[in-house]
């Protein structure tokens, strides 16, 4: 009769086990103590437990904790340490009020570290994919950009400017090319302090989109950005001819820069998947009917009160009347409701274009619509009273050519509410 107890395997078996299978199963271990206790095990097992830790984790480097980081940089040129398998690095320059003071306050203002002055010694980073660098206010030059080359250029396919002013639209250019592995960018709060450069010369004396560098091979592009970046970026592509973009997030702000979106989405379109609409001012010279493989379109900040920009009642129609996809399977609108507006809500939902709205979404390109979702702010159950007064009369007569209950209201998620979605 078998022992039910169990005993360990003696070392001539476990010698011979090889090394990848013990890699192997920890790949699959979810559970933060487990893989703490299987990085002290042995030493076999600790790359394969730090690795699966940190799978997934950001690190965010800041004023309070650089020098920290900075010795531990210096023990990975010796040891086995973190450094190596982190796959995102957040570093936030410093200087700013939404980061911890951490006692480091100093005449003239707050304690920073400088990209220039420190990027050069964070090497050993070998595993980072994501880097985002925050808060730049003019004061980096042609070392920030020479580092990134040095320390990150094997890797890294992900960089978001977070909070930036660069002194030129030449640093911008900089900066990306000392990263040639990118795939994805994403632009929030650029800016220039030279202004942007014109198709033109005559325009604007120096660089111009002719001599400006191609763009990167991107497949995701985030730009929530002001009016005059937005048209300098979506200028810049579209002048430099076709990359294969498969997301594109930006706002849409007047008619003049979403003509240059529309440009850029004529170059562009053919491979785009996913287009994310931030800051909904205005659909004017908007375009989505390049874009013949597009499977999800997201529509945010609608407003609804008596207070929103001109054509905000229309703006969701307005898009969709310009698609052309017939791939199109999910579409969410986030609407933003005023929960102090209770008394009011009713008259706002009555001027949303409910009627236009329906008699577009009757087109037959839009059979494969799997999900047409509203998340809103506030009054959950009043937004489905008016989405059901105008859609129910057209789908009890059977005029949609997709399932009716496609149709949702939900509640906005955290990522809505922080504009991450």
């Amino acid at each position: 009769m078998a022992s039910s107890s169990a005993s360990p395997l003696s070392k001539n078996l476990t010698d011979l086990i090889p090394f990848e299978i013990y890699e192997y199963i920890i790949s699959f271990l979810d559970h933060t103590p487990t893989l703490k206790s299987c990085s002290l095990t042995c030493r076999d097992w600790l790359q394969a437990s730090w690795k699966r830790l940190l799978a997934g984790s950001t690190i965010l480097v800041h004023r309070g904790n650089i020098n920290d980081l900075l010795e531990i940089v210096e023990r990975n040129a010796h040891f086995i340490t973190i450094i190596r398998f982190i796959e995102a690095l957040h570093l936030e320059q410093g200087g700013s009020a939404r980061l911890p003071d951490l006692g480091l306050a100093i005449e003239g203002g707050k304690k920073a570290f400088r990209f220039d002055e420190y990027l050069h010694l964070l090497v050993g980073f070998k595993s980072v994919k994501s880097l985002r660098l925050g808060w730049i206010r003019g004061d980096t030059g042609p070392p920030t950009a020479l580092s990134l080359q040095n320390n990150f250029s094997a890797g890294v396919t992900a960089l978001e400017l977070n909070s930036t002013i660069l002194r030129s639209h030449s640093q911008f250019f900089e900066i990306l090319h000392a990263l040639p592995q990118l795939t994805s960018l994403q632009l929030v709060g650029l800016k220039f302090n030279s202004g942007r450069p014109r198709e033109d010369a005559r325009e604007a004396p120096g660089m111009t989109l002719i001599n400006a560098p191609k763009p990167p091979q991107l497949q995701k592009l985030y730009s929530n950005v002001t009016e005059d970046v937005a048209h300098f970026i979506f200028s810049w592509i579209a002048f430099h001819g076709p990359i294969p973009i498969r997301t594109v997030a930006v706002g849409l702000f007047n008619g003049s820069t979403n003509r240059q979106i529309s440009r850029f989405l004529s170059e562009c379109g053919s491979t785009i998947e996913t287009v994310k609409i931030w800051d909904a001012y205005s659909a004017a010279n908007f375009d989505l009917s390049p874009c013949k493989k597009l499977q999800t379109l997201r529509m945010g900040w609608i407003h609804c009160s008596s207070s929103s920009p001109p054509g905000s009642e229309a703006f969701v129609t307005d898009v969709l009347k310009t698609v052309s996809s017939s791939s199109l399977e999910e579409v969410r609108v986030v609407l933003q409701i005023l929960v102090s507006n209770s008394p009011g809500i009713e008259s706002d939902l009555g001027a949303f274009d409910w009627r236009g709205l329906v008699s577009v979404l009757q087109q037959p390109h839009f059979e494969n619509i799997r999900e047409f979702c509203f998340a809103v702010s506030s009054h959950t159950e009043v937004v489905k009273r008016a989405l059901w007064k105008h859609i129910g009369p057209v789908a009890a007569s059977g005029k949609l050519p997709f399932n009716p209950d496609a149709f949702k209201v939900v509640g906005w998620s955290r990522a809505e509410y922080g504009g991450h979605w």
